[in-house]
């Protein structure tokens, strides 16, 4: 994905965590829930499209908002739909 979009990120890692579906670093280090995998394809798309996002905008600003839309559609909708999965619930 993050070719297909013209991103660059330094290194991935797949972990469990407990409270977050991702996150990327200042070094622009990516990292993905190892639960993401119980998730609908297109809300794994979106974390993972999200943390790239963030290699360009390191914070949630209308700019980081309106590149993500650009790829998504609209990120404020994935994120509403992502909430109503929780970490460390099995999904089903």
């Amino acid at each position: 994905m993050a070719e297909l979009h013209g991103f660059q990120f330094n290194k991935a890692t797949v972990k469990n965590q407990r409270t977050l579906w991702g996150s990327c670093s200042p070094r622009n280090n990516i990292n993905l829930n190892v639960n993401l995998l119980r998730l609908p394809a297109e809300l794994r798309d979106y974390v993972i499209l999200h943390e790239l996002v963030h290699t360009r905008h390191k914070n949630h600003s209308r700019a980081f908002w309106q590149e993500l839309d650009q790829i998504v559609g609209s990120g404020k909708q994935f994120q509403r739909q992502l909430r109503a999965y929780r970490l460390g619930q099995t999904l089903s």
